[in-house]
């Protein structure tokens, strides 16, 4: 029970809840262990931004969709996408890269091995592989400070958010209600709704409702994935409430934009019955 925990971890607690963190995540945890999530939770929340942005570079073709989204990213700069890894010529030991995004559909617990061997060809800073399929024991290898992975397809938010806590920068933020003191902004729409905002679109000429619900639903599903993610630890539990926190603020950004769309096509948000 709550109510006989020391009034000091129930502070921790409430502050970190306030920040976002899921209470199912951090209930069992004792006071210092809340001490240190609460204190790298404040370290994410007061990331600065460096002198020179992360130079980051896309390696496969199934990435060439997240192409156009890395070129007006403004948590680095983007060098180029190449369909292999072969191909990015004088991409290597001479050129500086911060961040290589690598396509790699199905890792294995000896893909540990792989890629650091890839990140030291490419002289890469951060390694992250894209993936479609991977085991559980393939995935705790290779979460290291040099190689990451995320679930294929490519999340825009999902990567800007990891190169962003590995390098230290946040852009500027939106200031609103739901945006700040670290709150998680509710949704607007239920999943019902996107999915009958999606299904509209063909039968009307615009089809930024499709597009949309889509990316909205991506990005919930994201925004679940890392509130629930395991941690190992303090730094691991910051960074899942750091990913959490920028997915639930794109998610908000997005449903105030097909709110808009809705009121300017006159949309209905759920059938008739």
């Amino acid at each position: 029970m709550a109510s006989s925990l020391p009034s000091a971890a129930l502070t921790l607690l409430k502050a970190l809840v306030d920040r976002g963190q899921a209470i199912g995540s951090i209930a069992d945890l004792d006071t210092v262990e809340l001490e240190q999530r609460l204190q790298q939770s404040t370290a994410a929340m007061q990331l600065q931004q460096p002198a020179d942005k992360p130079v980051l570079a896309l390696f496969g073709e199934t990435l060439v969709a997240t192409r156009e989204a890395c070129e007006t990213s403004e948590i680095f700069e983007f060098t180029g996408h190449f369909d292999e890894v072969s191909n990015s010529g004088n991409q290597g030991k001479a050129s500086r890269l911060d961040v290589a995004v690598v396509e790699w559909p199905s890792l294995h617990p000896e893909s540990a091995v792989e890629a650091t061997r890839l990140a030291n060809r490419l002289n890469a800073r951060l390694l992250i592989l894209v993936y479609d399929y991977a085991s559980r024991s393939a995935l705790r290898r290779l979460q290291t400070d040099r190689v990451t992975a995320l679930r294929s397809p490519l999340d825009i938010a999902a990567l800007e958010a990891v190169v962003a806590w590995r390098f230290g920068f946040t852009p500027a933020r939106e200031e609103s209600p739901e945006t700040t003191g670290g709150v998680i902004p509710s949704r607007q729409f239920n999943d019902r709704e996107l999915a009958h905002l999606a299904a509209q679109s063909p039968a009307i000429a615009c089809e930024c409702p499709m597009h949309l619900a889509q990316l909205i639903t991506s990005l919930v599903r994201f925004e679940i994935y890392s509130a629930e993610c395991e941690s190992r630890n303090a730094e691991d539990a910051a960074l899942h409430s750091y990913l959490h926190n920028t997915t639930s603020r794109a998610r908000s950004m997005m449903e105030r934009a097909l709110a808009r769309v809705v009121e300017l096509e006159n949309l209905s948000t759920l059938p008739e019955s």
